[in-house]
């Protein structure tokens, strides 16, 4: 049996790299990228290949691709994760203040709400790149392959903050695109056998907040864990799956209320 070979983005810490610890225990052979040379690392604890670079640039998406294939022959799921925007509303003045408070996050609208109309568009822009376009960019290059293979899984890595927009995730409403995207493409390459998901976290075990914020915030009465958000990705990507394609899965503890 041919061993599976999956790709995962921003894996060098947090959701990523517990993804990928994920993937490695079901048996996939990794390819890993990060910013920093964490994932290089941790691909050579793996046994994988490891790349430092951001899913922003095209050049070095396009290198992690290729040098995959030059390895390994094929892809057979690609894991979309771009870790936290914050520091691109932080690189322009703005705080990016999202998980300070889950109860008011929940219950209030304009808890500590950033002015959307003061983001300068290269917010906006930036943003886009890394939530939207990263995506679009990497299945430009992934789907060729696995349309000769004869399928493949994608999974990308989106935020609760879509489906219930908040003042507090002021930017967060531009990932409704990446959903909106993922749709349209799983209409178009389901028939070649390819899967396309969103995995929509809450708020997890790396975030920092009050534990009583969290007891009143949310019904399962705790954060989640890394691994919880990884096993959900890993069933996405896995048989078990099969049918599922072109959906946003929020793994949250029931914290956002709307259907």
């Amino acid at each position: 049996m041919t061993e599976k070979v999956a790709i995962v983005t921003a894996s060098g810490k947090g959701i990523g790299e517990a993804i990928a610890r994920e993937l490695k225990g079901r048996g996939y052979t990794l390819s890993l990228m990060s910013t920093s040379d964490a994932s290089i690392k941790l691909a050579r604890e793996f046994g994988g290949i490891g790349f430092q670079g951001s899913v922003t640039e095209e050049a070095d998406v396009k290198k992690l691709v290729d040098g995959t294939l030059e390895r390994h022959g094929r892809i057979d799921a690609v894991v979309n994760n771009s870790g936290r925007h914050a520091s691109i509303l932080q690189k322009h003045g703005f705080q990016g203040r999202g998980m300070l408070n889950a109860a008011k996050l929940a219950y209030d609208p304009d808890f500590e709400s950033d002015d959307i109309l003061k983001l300068p568009n290269a917010v906006w822009h930036d943003i886009l790149d890394l939530l939207v376009l990263n995506v679009v960019q990497m299945a430009r290059l992934v789907t060729p392959q696995m349309i000769r293979q004869g399928g493949g899984a994608i999974v990308n890595i989106s935020g609760m903050e879509a489906v219930q927009p908040r003042g507090v995730y002021t930017t967060g409403p531009i990932r409704l695109a990446l959903h909106g995207i993922t749709k349209i493409y799983a209409d178009r390459y389901g028939r070649h056998g390819i899967r396309m998901n969103n995995v929509l976290p809450g708020i997890v075990e790396n975030a920092q907040m009050d534990p009583e914020e969290i007891r009143r915030a949310i019904p399962l009465n705790r954060k989640g864990t890394l691994a919880e958000v990884a096993k959900t990705v890993a069933f996405l990507l896995s048989e078990d799956a099969g049918y599922i394609s072109g959906q946003n899965i929020l793994v949250d503890g029931a914290l956002n209320r709307g259907l």
